[in-house]
């Protein structure tokens, strides 16, 4: 889309990818909404919505919402294709410091652990089993649970880490069974794609990967979500290798 070009995507802030976002995902009546209604609804300030609007190149959010609906008038008709540029944009910000400090953070909290669950739901879920053997391969115990369903009263050793996967960070199933692990003082990560994610807010750490969201046909429980799990096998491979370093360099002499 013409709005949304590599250039003006690798200047947005973490508060832009929100309202790029929801933008996204209500595609369909933006063009509808108050300036102070998608800020409501999108948790953000109407001032953030102006200066998204700004780096777009457009005077406000009125010339955006006419802007965005001739580009979607004129991309309806047109099949769709694979974008890498949704990868490659992701991969850019994964390599600036800001985003290398933040899985460095993780990994030593990891590293100080001697157990990692990983959790997932669907397709996450799968990635979670791919995570747990990923770790596994470089050295570091790890189990993966897809569709988790932890009793109440559950008893976590403290040496255990918890790492939960999902996109949207809103699936109930894994809210509830975070809420869960929390009481039991767990440790919790949580990879999503959005740090304003009811699972991002209650982990005790959150690393998020802000892509585009990709929903394709509808089916008897909704429309299917194929968005990218790439950026999640990024840092779950990143976390990995990051975590064995340290424990590595963590171990005396003797132990060598």
């Amino acid at each position: 889309m013409g709005l949304f070009s590599n250039q003006v995507l690798s200047q947005f802030s973490d508060l832009d990818y929100e309202v790029y976002n929801f933008i996204l995902k209500n595609s369909e009546k933006i063009a509808y909404m108050t300036i102070r209604e998608v800020a409501n609804e999108a948790h953000v300030s109407t001032t953030t919505i102006t200066r998204f609007c700004r780096k777009l190149n457009c005077d406000g959010f009125s010339e955006f919402k006419v802007r965005y609906k001739l580009e979607l008038d004129k991309s309806s008709n047109r099949p769709k294709k694979h974008d890498s540029s949704i990868v490659q944009d992701f991969l850019q910000r994964a390599n600036t410091e800001d985003f290398q400090n933040q899985l460095d953070k993780i990994a030593n909290v990891i590293a100080s652990k001697k157990h990692v669950i990983f959790l997932g739901v669907g397709n996450s879920g799968i990635i979670a089993d791919y995570a747990s053997r990923y770790f596994c391969n470089v050295g570091i115990f790890s189990t993966g649970v897809n569709y988790p369903m932890f009793p109440i009263n559950l008893e976590v050793p403290n040496e255990t880490i918890i790492i939960t996967l999902s996109v949207e960070g809103e699936v109930e199933v894994l809210v509830q069974n975070s809420e869960i692990l929390k009481r039991s003082k767990a440790t919790v990560v949580s990879i999503t794609n959005s740090k304003n994610s009811t699972l991002a807010k209650m982990s005790d750490y959150n690393i998020s990967y802000y892509i585009q969201r990709e929903l394709a046909y509808e089916n008897s429980w909704g429309k299917v979500d194929i968005t990218s799990q790439i950026p999640a096998v990024y840092i779950i491979e990143a976390l990995a290798k990051l975590t064995i370093l340290k424990k590595q360099s963590m171990k005396t002499p003797s132990e060598c």
